[in-house]
């Protein structure tokens, strides 16, 4: 096909599937935040509340670390490269990396969730729980995380295959899933009831994506679930070692990154109960700029994996360039998604920032926290506003890094963080107490975005990809 035609074509695709999935991810994204402004309400602040949602984090971390940072960022590129080839090709590797999860999942998370455990000895000591409800809270979590590193498998499956309005749908079901069973839950189970409710709602998108994934593959369950299959394909299947190295990278960087939020509720437990959870408000707030951007996120990667897979042209003149100078239609996608993100985020985020202590009492300030708590909350939030932009262009490039399947600079990046970070909270603290956590966190996010955007533009990541290839 003439690379004229193609490319408008291929944008016109690309805007369609944006404009049409954005309003169905921001519904599900804003049923989470609906699940956190209800808990506030419900349970307010208190040392029971610190340790669900430092399990939160923890389970948050897992999922990152094995599947949604990991495999999914990993899997979506290899199986466009896969289907570049052939369909056959494709099926072979989904069957290798489903057999593989099924094979090591459940071990994996039992003993990751059992050396959380024991590192919340040190923090919790007085949580005013039963030691029958904080067993039930970490069993429920370990279940949780299992459940939901296969659905971001089945998700990467679906977004390859740019299926994405059904994992989209599920999202917003499973919120209003989540929301009834805490809601007829809290009165016999109190807290418990939280993690019952995420594994419930987890269930329920595995099989309704189980399901269109069999479809999609024309495979049946058994060939996905037969004792045979999971014993020989994953070990067989050529794309698996990629698929393994490169997720070990991408483990490097989930680990570097999901470590900073651990590492600064741990120090903000410090500061007296009620610091995390007040941490965690702010942070939930913050989900809503980053939903604007993040519901993008999936089909853009779809997109530039295709690009960077060799569906569309290697070089195109760039409409801006004079001559016969080419560039990538990769670096031109990205570089326009930067511009965009610039300009429809920047005065949102102004205004956000105007209005943050309003939207802090709409959504918290209908229950169990005080009024000190609520401009505490609004307070931390604004900080983390300062740094959101680059944060949210960071977001960005890192799609364009792992559509390349530059992981390197990814874990590069989370790494220059994880050093950082620690040591500006613990110097910030000393000043503004609590406040130095997220002013750690904001004035971090501009040299990490410059990081990576040079590595992007300039092409010193397709070196370093070289290098450890």
């Amino acid at each position: 096909m003439p690379f004229n035609n193609a490319m408008p074509r291929t944008r016109s695709l690309l805007l369609k599937n944006l404009l049409s999935l954005t309003p169905l991810s921001i519904l599900g994204r804003a049923g989470t935040l609906l699940i956190y402004a209800l808990l506030a309400k419900w349970f307010g602040a208190t040392g029971g509340t610190d340790f669900i949602y430092y399990y939160w984090s923890i389970a948050t971390f897992l999922i990152e670390l094995l599947s949604a940072a990991s495999a999914y960022s990993v899997l979506v590129p290899l199986l466009a490269e896969a289907r570049s080839k052939s369909e056959g090709e494709a099926r072979r590797c989904v069957q290798a990396v489903f057999a593989l999860y099924l094979t090591v999942m459940p071990g994996s998370c039992c003993l990751l969730i059992g050396i959380a455990w024991g590192a919340s000895q040190w923090f919790f000591p007085n949580t005013a729980l039963s030691p029958s409800a904080e067993i039930c809270i970490v069993a429920g979590f370990t279940c949780f995380v299992s459940i939901s590193a296969i659905r971001w498998v089945l998700k990467a499956i679906l977004d390859t295959y740019q299926a994405f309005h059904l994992p989209a749908i599920t999202q917003g079901v499973r919120a209003l899933l989540v929301i009834a069973t805490i809601y007829i839950g809290k009165p016999y189970l109190s807290l418990v009831s939280i993690p019952l409710a995420l594994i419930l709602g987890e269930l329920l998108q595995v099989v309704i994506l189980f399901r269109r994934c069999c479809a999609i593959l024309n495979l049946q369950a058994r060939h996905l679930l037969h004792p045979a299959q999971i014993s020989t394909h994953w070990r067989e299947t050529p794309q698996m070692q990629q698929f393994l190295r490169q997720c070990l990278l991408m483990m490097g960087a989930a680990i570097s990154d999901g470590l900073n939020p651990i590492v600064d509720r741990g120090m903000g437990s410090s500061l007296g109960a009620s610091s995390i959870s007040k941490l965690d408000y702010a942070l939930r707030l913050c989900a809503i700029p980053e939903t604007l951007t993040g519901v993008t996120l999936p089909v853009l990667l779809s997109h530039w994996a295709k690009l960077a897979a060799g569906k569309q042209p290697e070089l195109a003149i760039h409409p801006h360039q004079k001559g016969d100078k080419k560039v990538e239609p990769l670096q031109q996608s990205v570089w326009r998604g930067v511009v965009a993100i610039a300009i429809l985020m920047g005065p949102f985020l102004l205004g956000f920032y105007v209005f943050r202590e309003p939207i802090v009492n709409l959504l918290y300030g209908h229950g169990e926290l005080s009024e000190a708590g609520l401009r505490h909350i609004a307070a931390l939030l604004g900080i983390y506003l300062i740094g959101m932009l680059p944060r949210l262009i960071s977001r960005l490039l890192i799609r364009a890094h792992l559509a390349r399947q530059n992981h390197a600079i990814v874990l590069s990046a989370t790494l220059i963080r994880l050093v950082l970070n620690p040591l500006l909270n613990w110097v910030f603290m000393q000043f503004w107490g609590l406040a130095g956590i997220p002013w750690s966190t904001a004035l971090l996010s501009y040299p990490i975005c410059a990081f990576i955007a040079v590595a992007f533009f300039s092409g010193s990541s397709n070196r370093l990809h070289s290098l450890v290839r």
